[in-house]
């Protein structure tokens, strides 16, 4: 994996749990709370995310991790209604720097989201998260459409490394 990918570059997180007390609600790694050593302090920039999901628990815990680094989090319940979402940000002239997408969804998947998310506007970065097994960016297709892929569980601290990589300096 490259740490500092170029633009149009993308990368896969591991799903290997760093450490079995590094868990939260739902499956999601809480931010060391387990008191094992000081928590990781990422430099400071504050981004504006998009979070698309269509579990109501998991799309809050995702705010409010993301928020605890210090961005500004919006969230969509579902894949139609965070397309909305987006496009209203855009036309308020407050685009999103990052989207971030669950794969399945009904209605509209990720995947999907993430096409009409890059016609749209294809600087913006789009990160799938899946729990389908270890999905890659092998795929021409998915690759043209999504930055990065996170497998499940998702270890906060590296989703906030890669939403700072991926957007850059300021």
């Amino acid at each position: 994996m490259n740490p500092f990918p170029q633009s149009g570059h993308s990368e896969t997180l591991s799903d290997t749990p760093r450490d079995p007390q590094d868990v939260s609600r739902q499956g999601l790694p809480a931010v060391n709370q387990a008191g094992t050593g000081p928590v990781p302090v990422s430099p400071r920039r504050s981004l504006r995310v998009l979070c698309i999901d269509d579990d109501e628990m998991v799309l809050e815990s995702m705010k409010d991790f993301i928020a605890y680094f210090g961005h500004r989090v919006g969230v969509a319940s579902g894949g139609k209604w965070g397309i909305e979402v987006f496009r209203t940000a855009i036309l308020k002239s407050e685009p999103y720097e990052v989207v971030i997408t669950d794969m399945n969804m009904p209605g509209i998947s990720g995947y999907a989201v993430a096409q009409i998310i890059k016609a749209e506007s294809p600087d913006t970065p789009v990160i799938l998260i899946t729990g389908a097994g270890n999905t890659t960016m092998d795929s021409g297709a998915l690759s043209a459409s999504v930055d990065a892929v996170v497998n499940k569980p998702v270890h906060m601290q590296e989703l906030n490394d890669l939403l700072l990589r991926m957007v850059g300096p300021a």
